[in-house]
């Protein structure tokens, strides 16, 4: 057999294990999506006046909304065996917010708005424990602009106890769609100096050395790792852990069903329906409906690197990879480059880190994106980095976060 016939068997042969892969793959969208739509056509016999689904409803009041989210989880619910997946509750620690004044309960649910949640209930306790009310308002305006790393302590409304059935809470559960929760824990905890075990595990695991800051993980290998510690029976980590294993939505009655992508939204809607004072709902829905104020993450990424320099002693370094991270994240745009002349901080033999840091949140504020250009742009990283991820682990992703995608309503096909 001659060298270009050995060649063109090979090449057929690749190409059809690669259609294979797809065709394995889209087999996975068909099966899940046969399940959704035998429940959903049992929903269509039986609704007498034949509402359409929550996606095709334009003019859809909130309430309306709110409840067909309700609607969905509940016959997913009656319909789904949970015992027949292969991931148990066992796998993760579940947490919970509760507040009798407020008469509010949250799951908590990293990665999906949590820090924003803590805040909001820090919020309820500072307005109980304030008479006047200049010092609520400063009270509360200095929550929200805390470092994360001062939010997720031990807190008097945390409780790893759900609510019971006869409790008369507003419950509350939220979602986000899996592929965008999955690579912002990537970002946020493995591409930055967050949580280091896991990049140094992921780089061991892949013989990998240290680079000059931090850990060279790939988003491919950390799913990889996110995976095989959830399919041998390993404690899932709270930040990509699937929702339906932190909040146990067909054991808990939730009354809301809210998601990231419409946050503001279905918190005026949770405001509206919670026990909180007229005045705490203003000044929170103010706070929400500004979005230009991030100098509390910002302080919380700089105290990172604070505690991590080991692993990054060069300051500049970690400010580039900072800023890549904001660029993913839709922050800043990538037209601009790590602008050092507006660092004037890092002109000193020791530059300080407080100094740093203000430089860091000034520039950020000049040039951040907002609108519409931040969610296009988030949106090209998301189809970007799933670009790179093989067929066969989307399908695995598919398996851990099947019952996220069915029970709160995401599109089974990746970005």
């Amino acid at each position: 057999m001659g060298k270009s016939t050995v060649l063109s068997v090979i090449i057929i042969c690749s190409v059809f294990i690669v259609y294979l892969c797809s065709l394995s793959t889209r087999t996975s969208y068909t099966k899940y999506w046969q399940e959704w739509k035998r429940i959903e056509n049992n929903h269509n016999k039986n609704d007498k006046d034949g509402s359409p689904p929550e996606h095709s409803r334009s003019s859809s009041t909130m309430g309306e909304e709110m409840a067909e989210r309700k609607r969905i989880l509940r016959e997913f619910c009656e319909n789904v065996t949970i015992g027949l997946y292969n991931f148990n509750f066992s796998q993760v620690k579940e947490k919970y917010y509760k507040d009798g004044k407020a008469g509010m309960s949250y799951c908590k649910v990293p990665k999906a708005g949590s820090s924003l949640w803590t805040q909001i209930f820090m919020t309820f306790r500072a307005y109980m424990y304030h008479k006047q009310v200049e010092n609520k308002t400063k009270t509360i305006q200095k929550i929200f602009h805390r470092s994360r790393s001062r939010l997720h302590v031990s807190s008097p409304f945390l409780s790893s106890n759900a609510p019971s059935k006869n409790d008369t809470y507003l419950n509350i559960v939220m979602a986000r769609d899996p592929y965008s929760r999955l690579f912002s824990a990537y970002v946020d905890k493995i591409f930055l100096l967050n949580k280091l075990r896991y990049p140094r595990q992921i780089s061991e695991n892949n013989e990998k050395s240290p680079v000059s800051c931090g850990y060279n993980v790939t988003f491919q290998e950390f799913v990889d790792y996110v995976i095989s510690t959830a399919e041998n029976g390993s404690k899932i980590n709270r930040h990509w852990s699937p929702i339906y294993l932190l909040c146990r939505p067909c054991d808990v009655r939730y009354d809301v069903v809210a998601k990231i992508e419409s946050f503001t939204k279905d918190m005026k809607y949770i405001l509206n329906h919670s026990d909180v004072s007229d005045y705490v709902k203003d000044v929170l829905l103010d706070i929400l409906q500004d979005k230009t104020n991030i100098d509390g993450l910002l302080d919380t990424y700089m105290r990172q690197w604070k505690t991590h320099k080991e692993k990054c002693p060069s300051i500049k370094d970690y400010l580039i990879k900072l800023w890549k991270a904001l660029q993913f994240q839709g922050e800043i745009s990538f037209d601009l480059s790590f602008p050092t002349a507006e660092f004037p901080s890092l002109q000193k033999t020791i530059p300080d880190i407080m100094n740093v840091t203000k430089d860091l949140q000034q520039c950020v504020t000049k040039n951040r994106l907002t609108g519409e250009k931040r969610r296009i742009q988030r949106r090209g990283v998301l189809v970007n980095a799933y670009s790179t991820i093989r067929n066969s682990t989307i399908t695995q992703i598919q398996g851990l976060f099947k019952l996220d995608f069915l029970l709160f309503r995401y599109d089974l096909s990746p970005p």
